[in-house]
């Protein structure tokens, strides 16, 4: 028989050592949390969004979260990162929000809750008015006055009535009443003689927050089609969805059969099944993990014809278009992720 004081000192043995590996584990799921929330990356991540901006994706969903507009938060990354980069303490650019001079909020939290209090004023106010998402992205940079401007004017935003009213409106009321320009180099102004109005706001900014949203991707892969008919209902991009009414970012792309019936889907790049499931906005749909931080999904699906963990390659079947999940009708909804950040598809298709 072995003494009491054995059997004491293996019951503390054991007691410390249970105690030791809940203090790892609790470490572990600390630290993992900490880096969540300040990383905030998902599936749905966009690729150029610098981490300066990206450490502030938890704040901004909840500011978002109290207006019912968690839809918008990668367009307020974009902005954010239009705005500032993530480099200013008032990382929203809000001060002039609230009638201040530029840069005098001090407090990054603070921006950020007067800056989506702004957006959703704007968003409201595009309801409204019924203009187009890009007016009230535009009107960020301009103020208000845009949304009735472009009201008034066909209700869709273009860059040639954003620089008229750069220089009709929003210049002269700043003290630049005879046209003043200054250079201005960007891709997008290429073509219009790169310039901006002194004084006049930036006309291009719905560019440069679609830039924001759309660029960072990397890579010379090419995609196959994934279908026959490369007829396209619905681009990359924000649109008004077709069910709820509601403007949201449409992360892929719509090909849609011509003539009817449920044609094949197939794999735009060889790879491995990563996921056969069933979601209610996707329906049945695939997953494939192509390589080289690559990855395709296929929704929609009426049939799914592989198994995850199956081996598949460029042109292969893998099921066929069908109308399941969140959808008005047949069509295959594409999408292309890259390093786990949603991307548009169109450049790798050659589109």
């Amino acid at each position: 028989m072995k003494p009491l004081t054995f059997y004491a000192k293996s019951k503390i043995g054991k007691v410390l050592a249970w105690s030791a590996l809940g203090l790892v584990l609790l470490i572990t799921i600390l630290v993992t949390a900490f880096s969540s929330y300040f990383t905030g990356t998902d599936e749905n991540e966009l690729a150029s969004i610098p981490e300066a901006v990206l450490k502030w994706k938890p704040i901004m969903e909840e500011e978002l979260a109290k207006y019912g507009m968690e839809d918008y938060i990668q367009i307020v990354l974009a902005i954010t990162a239009t705005e500032s980069d993530g480099s200013h303490l008032d990382v929203m650019q809000s001060s002039e929000a609230i009638g201040l001079a530029p840069n005098a909020i001090q407090d990054p939290v603070y921006s950020i809750q007067i800056g989506i209090k702004h957006f959703k004023d704007v968003i409201d106010q595009m309801n409204q008015t019924g203009v187009d998402l890009n007016t009230a992205i535009q009107s960020y940079n301009f103020g208000s006055g845009y949304l009735t401007y472009i009201a008034d004017n066909g209700g869709v935003h273009t860059t040639e009535l954003a620089e008229t009213y750069s220089k009709e409106v929003v210049a002269p009321s700043l003290g630049n009443t005879s046209g003043q320009t200054y250079p201005y180099s960007a891709p997008m102004a290429d073509k219009n003689g790169n310039y901006l109005y002194t004084n006049g706001g930036n006309f291009y900014y719905v560019d440069l927050v679609q830039q924001a949203l759309n660029s960072g991707v990397t890579g010379n892969w090419v995609l196959a089609f994934p279908v026959e008919d490369q007829t396209i209902t619905s681009t990359f991009g924000f649109r008004i969805h077709p069910i709820t009414g509601e403007q949201k970012l449409h992360g892929g792309i719509d090909f849609a059969p011509i003539n009817g019936g449920n044609p094949p889907v197939f794999a735009a790049l060889k790879g491995k099944v990563s996921q056969t499931a069933y979601s209610s906005g996707w329906g049945n749909y695939v997953k494939l993990t192509n390589g080289n931080g690559i990855e395709t999904l296929y929704a929609h699906l009426k049939e799914i014809t592989v198994l995850p963990g199956q081996q598949v390659e460029t042109g292969e079947t893998i099921g066929y278009m069908g109308t399941s999940g969140s959808s008005t009708g047949v069509h295959l909804h594409f999408e292309v992720y890259q390093n786990n950040n949603r991307i548009d598809p169109a450049p790798f298709l050659g589109l």
